[in-house]
Formats: structure tokens, C-alpha cells, sequence
């Protein structure tokens, strides 16, 4: 018995959705697992702000808010916009002094 088109795209439709769906929940599992160990907290490094950047303060500053990495961010910098919860961005200004401290 032939199927008729419209049957046969609802079940490409459905399979289709069905393997997206699959997909966004595989990659939400691996950035959950990701968050773990060098997962960045911000809020822990704030007392830094106002001070001139070093090689010290800026391990200090990773150790403190427990990131896996630091990027430091100059005026004027371009920079990728993809979130990374295990970075620590250290944004200064022309003088090297930090004005804000950030995950991502």
C-alpha cells in the first residue's frame, strides 16, 4: 500500500526533531560536566579592582576565583564572544589598573 507525501514528511519531520532534540540535550549534559573543577567565581576575586596588573595579581586573581584560565582584556581589544564558565577575564584600563573582573 503506497504512503502518501504527506504521511511520509510527517515522519521525516518528527525524526528530525526527535534528533535535534537529542542533540541539545547531549551538548547541555557535556557543559554541565564541564562546570565542574575551574569553574569561575568573579565575585571572589572583586577586591582586585583598582589594582595594577601583574604576573602575581594575575595568578592571584585565578587561584582566588577558581578559574582554569584568565584573559586579560585591554581597551580596545577584540575579543571572541562564546561564554566559557572556566575563564576569568581581567578587563584594564591604558594604565594596566583593573576595572572589572568577570567569568566567561
Amino acid at each position: 500500500m503506497p504512503r502518501s507525501s504527506a504521511a511520509v514528511t510527517t515522519v521525516f519531520a518528527s525524526l528530525t526533531l526527535g534528533a535535534v532534540l537529542a542533540a541539545c540535550s547531549a551538548s547541555r549534559e557535556s557543559a554541565d560536566a564541564a562546570a565542574g573543577p575551574g569553574q569561575c567565581d568573579a565575585s571572589r576575586a572583586d577586591h582586585l579592582i583598582g589594582e595594577n596588573l601583574s604576573g602575581y595579581l594575575e595568578r592571584q586573581a585565578q587561584a582566588e576565583s577558581g578559574a582554569a584560565e584568565v584573559r586579560v582584556l585591554k581597551p580596545d581589544d577584540v575579543v571572541t564572544m562564546e561564554f566559557n564558565p572556566r575563564r576569568l577575564n581581567l578587563y584594564i584600563d591604558p594604565g594596566k589598573v583593573i576595572i572589572k573582573v568577570a567569568c566567561g
